[in-house]
């Protein structure tokens, strides 16, 4: 059967409506999407935890900043030690495009993104920037503050039975870690904790215990040493216990022996069996001007290798408590040889000072001068006259002289005049060339030395110290003219080495001279009269020569202060 023409058009004009139809719903439904969807993000997003579904953009950024926590302060601690930074310092954070990231937020004619931001989205992460090194140089802080060393347990002999003292567990805060932890958290949190790990001892409590109970049984009696073929001698336990060390060995405490102590404890029984200890060669000089320096020679011994014996002496506290060691001989450290190449030859500074004849200036003068006389002082060396002379005490020989204290004279200080010997000293080693390591002169200057180029002493403040910076050894004369009762006596210090160089100064430069002001009257009991000093200063340089040609030059500036006059009574009207 056909199908009229009629009915045939009517149908194709219905498929058209119904095709224009459909098209116009989805034109519709597509114009509704894209007004929906406008310029928000997909209705599902979220930017770290934080939901900025449906939101537009400025919104997402707005809440972004309202809900992180991008501003003010973080805290990193541990324990009660905590650093604080600005969060700022550390951290920036990029909101527009975290917000991108997430997706829409700009209004789109592609039907993809019109379909995502109606019914898409997720999770994303928000976009910052750490500035580790920063963080990590606040972390490092804290961990000067939380670091602790791990202290080892130890093995003491205390009254011949061993003592341990227990190890401590040390910590230590993990940088690396702690800035991982933190960059982690630092939009989302304010306080860290930091990461510290625990530090264990090299040596355990249990390791310490452990070589105790060795210790007991290396003291529980005597040991018997050969020697050679001069026979024998016997440690006994208290000697064990007091040359007895423990030395840290694969994570534990190992049995050794001190040698030094060693060798002292059995010093007295190697000479009762015929052994004799090196004798070093030794510079002597008599205290006169015409002494001239002579070596006394060196000796060698005979003896044993205290290392050697402690080495053995370990194994045998286990076994037979028997050791053998051998007999060689002992060279002297300090030859005839050594000494003669030291070049101690010839005279290359020499000072002398007057001094008013005192009864205690000729004691404490006289005493000095012994005291320095004979010092030898190898190259590289540095001399102490406080070492050299010892504390100044009556106990000790010395009297009780003039001598500045608090800027004035004080007539009892004990050693009072050492500062001649130590001026005189000075200024022979400066004409030496040897090296100024320390110095101080006088506040107040006394016509008796030359100025500017003296030095004080005082046990506790005031050391004078110079340093062998020659090749060559040095050796110290030193005497006294004249005798108890003289008005007035001389202290002269020589040095002998092998001349380096031609000292010389230059003219002095005396400038700001001081008026010591009016004179005081002091009618107390206590009153101490004393003379005016005027002040100034002073400034010179040493002048090396070698060969006749300047090789350097060394600056000394001093500055005097004045000393007013005080007259014991009242005040003439």
């Amino acid at each position: 059967m056909s199908t009229s023409p009629r009915k045939a058009g009517k149908g194709k004009w219905i498929a058209l409506i119904a095709s224009f139809v459909l098209l116009v719903g989805v034109g519709v439904t597509y114009l509704v999407g894209y007004g929906l969807a406008g310029e928000k993000l997909p209705v599902h997003a979220t930017i770290s935890g934080i939901d900025v579904g449906g939101l537009t953009r400025a919104a997402a950024v707005s809440k972004l900043q309202t809900d992180l926590s991008s501003g003010g302060t973080i805290t990193i601690k541990y324990g009660a030690e905590s650093v604080t930074l600005q969060r700022t310092a550390v951290a920036s954070v990029d909101y527009d495009t975290s917000v991108a990231n997430a997706g829409g937020g700009v209004r789109s004619w592609n039907p993809l993104d019109i379909i995502n931001q109606l019914f898409g989205g997720g999770e994303t992460e928000v976009v910052s920037t750490v500035n580790e090194s920063v963080l990590a140089a606040s972390i490092r802080e804290l961990a000067a503050k939380v670091d602790r060393q791990p202290v080892d347990a130890s093995v003491a002999v205390v009254d011949g039975a061993p003592q341990v003292t227990a190890g401590v567990v040390g910590q230590q805060l993990d940088v690396s870690a702690t800035v991982a932890a933190v960059s982690a958290g630092l939009l989302t949190a304010s306080e860290f904790e930091a990461v510290v790990a625990e530090r264990e001892p090299a040596v355990t409590t249990a390791a310490a215990n452990a070589a105790a109970q060795l210790a007991v049984q290396a003291m529980s009696g005597p040991v018997t040493v050969t020697v050679g073929d001069k026979g024998k001698l016997t440690l006994r336990p208290e000697t064990i216990a007091a040359t007895l060390v423990f030395t840290p060995s694969g994570g534990g405490l190992g049995l050794g022996f001190d040698s030094a102590a060693l060798n002292g404890a059995v010093a007295k029984d190697l000479d009762e069996l015929g052994l004799t200890a090196p004798v070093d060669a030794k510079f002597t000089i008599s205290g006169k001007k015409s002494g001239k320096p002579k070596i006394k020679a060196s000796v060698d011994g005979a003896g044993i290798d205290v290392e050697q014996l402690a080495e053995r002496l370990v194994p045998a506290l286990s076994g037979t408590r028997e050791v053998a060691v051998d007999v060689a001989p002992r060279p002297a450290q300090f030859t005839t040889a050594d000494a003669e190449a030291m070049g101690v030859k010839e005279i290359t500074g020499e000072f002398t000072t007057v001094f008013p004849g005192s009864t205690y200036r000729w004691n404490n003068i006289g005493k000095a001068a012994k005291l320095i006389n004979g010092t030898y002082v190898a190259p590289g060396e540095t001399f102490s006259m406080n070492q050299c002379l010892g504390e100044r005490t009556k106990a000790a020989g010395w009297m009780a002289g003039g001598g500045i204290a608090n800027g004035k004279i004080d007539p009892n200080i004990y050693g009072g005049g050492v500062s001649q010997s130590t001026t005189t000293t000075f200024n022979a080693i400066f004409f030496a060339g040897l090296e100024d390591v320390y110095h101080k002169p006088h506040s107040l200057y006394f016509s008796r030395y030359p100025k500017g180029r003296e030095a004080t002493l005082d046990w506790k403040m005031v050391d004078m110290k110079f340093k062998n910076d020659s090749p060559y050894g040095v050796l110290l004369q030193a005497w006294i003219t004249g005798k108890k009762g003289d008005s007035s006596g001389k202290v002269t210090v020589r040095v002998w080495s092998t001349k380096v160089y031609e000292i010389k100064t230059s003219k002095l430069k005396i400038t700001n001279r001081r008026s010591p002001g009016p004179t005081k009257y002091d009618d107390s009991a206590d009153c101490v009269p004393q003379s005016a000093m005027s002040g100034f200063d002073v400034s010179f340089n040493r002048l090396f020569y070698k060969d006749g040609e300047l090789v350097k030059k060394e600056p000394f500036k001093w500055s005097y202060n004045t000393l007013t006059k005080v007259v014991c009574g009242k005040k003439p009207k």
